[in-house]
């Protein structure tokens, strides 16, 4: 009960910065990083100061470029395996 009353409480703005901040969450723990930064923006448009916003933010882009990365090396051990394999 604690809890619902103080979400009753909240104003218009923290009710969306909260929401958007769990949509965020939710994206994040079946990492899908790309959609997950997108709601911690939105979250951070409503709150410019909020320091867990940024700091998510920065958890994505993180998980991002080592995504990143990693297609990367696994698209150069491809075409060279591609490459070994026409070659003989």
């Amino acid at each position: 009960m604690a809890h619902h009353e103080a979400e009753v409480n909240l104003s218009p703005e923290e009710s969306k910065f909260r929401d958007f901040m769990l949509r965020g969450d939710d994206f994040y723990k079946i990492e899908i990083f790309r959609s997950a930064r997108t709601w911690y923006e939105r979250a951070l448009e409503q709150d410019n100061r909020s320091e867990k916003a940024r700091k998510k933010i920065e958890a994505c882009n993180q998980q991002l470029a080592y995504e990143k990365k990693v297609f990367l090396i696994l698209g150069i051990i491809a075409a060279v395996a591609l490459i070994l394999f026409i070659a003989l």
